[in-house]
């Protein structure tokens, strides 16, 4: 068998680990035909029984070709378009036909029905196959496999749903791994939720929506498509505590640390690697942690979130990419997103902070103490300005305007002394206290300069936009947050 690239390899090892093979050398052409014919009975999503007069309808699996005006819904593990699903319909029976005829086959074409990127092909292959548009019988069996099966992490982006799917490149005892700890993750967990789709009433005729799966058809998958990728991470982190796959979940983890991964949809597929310091996060299964609680931050210039709300979707792509690289550049990107984040986001900073701007923590924790302290102000202003009959909204909104006023004082200064002044100064105007004893270390080191005015800067701002609320609007928040859920999904 030729060499493979990293989607054929994918295939590969689903395939090795299902009927247990020795090698790749041992996968047949039997193994690829049996595989095709599973796999389409994964090629569509169909309600299971009448949808009139219900507000939810089980869905099942279906070889049918997808038709969504009547409600049969391309499945989300098809990465292909709704639009050219028939081409790679009829290509898979088409390859089935020739494997059972078992006639000799020369090299044909990679079309893009078998390889979602065949246009893209040379991105995935050896160096010494570049210049490769054709391909055995076997590698365009394997291809389609992988194309089909729903033996792969996958989601589709809203809202025009459009199926997307993670890959990692990795060597095939890795991917078998790989593979091996995906299966589990799906059997282990009670996915029967994820089969259910709501169903709309309009003019007293019923429409059947989507189940719950095409927003990830793994455990944990993130509530926003555009955290895919980290949040595929994640989800396997969570298996690390689990003591029947604490050892699995954690060699795949590490197996990842120095791999590409790709994000491939029908035409296109970027690459991307996670920083080892979050796949650790991953391992100590706190990352699913911080992904919620960032999906949860609240932009300042902006309503709740909806799925179709562009500045969040932009704020996705930027958490996504801090959590990838973490460095600092993308650290800047992210901060440049004025937003107020959960709580729980606190320990990514400090992971920031201590590993990568190489901050002691004792420094770390005055100005954790200090931007704590610049919240609450922001707080009381706001409380002061509504005064009675105020709302948890009304709040947010005057708390929003305090701390950006804060923000301002800290962007404007030229120097750390200048930094602490103006921050101080405007802080004690709003609120009519002071602040509070612990920040002197945080104040000492930025005076004289051992921290530089830029990581001053950023440690205010990260710190200061981290929650601080009394457990009453903690809880109302949290009302608002369950909202937020239920629009996203629709």
């Amino acid at each position: 068998m030729e060499n493979e690239n990293v989607y054929s390899r994918y295939s590969q090892a689903i395939l090795c680990d299902k009927y247990h093979l020795e090698n790749i050398s041992a996968i047949t052409k039997k193994h690829i035909c049996k595989e095709l014919e599973y796999c389409l009975e994964f090629f569509s999503m169909e309600p299971k029984d009448s949808y009139n007069n219900k507000d939810k309808i089980q869905y099942r699996y279906t070889r049918k070709k997808n038709n969504a005006p009547n409600f049969i819904f391309l499945a989300y593990n098809v990465i292909t378009s709704a639009k050219k699903s028939v081409n790679i319909w009829n290509k898979a029976n088409e390859l089935i036909k020739i494997f059972h005829e078992q006639k000799k086959d020369s090299k044909r074409d990679v079309l893009q029905g078998m390889l979602p990127i065949a246009g893209e092909y040379l991105s995935f292959v050896k160096s010494d196959f570049r210049g490769l548009s054709k391909a055995s019988l076997e590698t365009r069996g394997l291809l389609t496999v992988t194309t089909l099966t729903p033996i792969k992490p996958c989601l589709s982006s809203f809202p025009n749903y459009n199926n997307f799917c993670i890959i990692p490149d990795l060597n095939v005892d890795e991917m078998i791994s790989f593979v091996r700890l995906f299966k589990k993750m799906t059997i282990m967990e009670n996915t029967k939720e994820l089969y259910f789709g709501k169903v709309e009433e309009k003019d007293k005729k019923y429409y059947p929506k989507r189940p719950s799966i095409y927003h990830g058809n793994f455990p944990n998958a993130p509530k926003s498509s555009i955290l895919g990728g980290i949040g595929l991470i994640a989800a396997i982190g969570e298996f690390a505590k689990l003591e029947e796959t604490s050892e699995l979940a954690k060699s795949v983890l590490e197996s990842l640390k120095n791999s590409t991964l790709y994000i491939i949809k029908y035409g296109d597929a970027q690459p991307f690697s996670v920083h080892h310091y979050i796949i650790d996060l991953a391992k100590d299964s706190v990352l699913k942690t911080i992904i919620d609680g960032l999906y949860y931050s609240k932009l300042y210039n902006q309503d709740r979130r909806t799925y179709n709300n562009t500045e969040y979707q932009k704020f996705d792509l930027m958490t996504s990419r801090f959590l990838q690289l973490f460095n600092r550049p993308a650290f800047k990107d992210f901060l440049s997103f004025r937003a107020e984040y959960p709580e729980k986001t606190e320990i990514l900073f400090n992971i920031f902070f201590k590993k990568m701007e190489k901050i002691k923590p004792e420094i770390i924790e005055s100005a954790k103490a200090y931007g704590r302290w610049l919240n609450r102000v922001a707080y009381i202003a706001a409380k002061n300005e509504i005064g009675d009959g105020a709302t948890p909204e009304k709040i947010r909104e005057a708390k929003a305007k305090a701390l950006i006023e804060l923000e301002s004082a800290a962007f404007s200064a030229k120097d750390g002394t200048a930094l602490i002044a103006q921050t101080v100064t405007r802080a004690g105007r709003l609120s009519y206290s002071e602040a509070p004893k612990e920040a002197e270390l945080f104040f000492e080191k930025t005076a004289s300069e051992e921290l530089s005015l830029e990581q001053s800067k950023n440690l205010i701002i990260a710190f200061s936009r981290l929650k601080n609320l009394p457990e009453k609007e903690v809880k109302e928040e949290e009302i608002k947050e369950d909202d937020i859920i239920f629009e996203t999904v629709n």
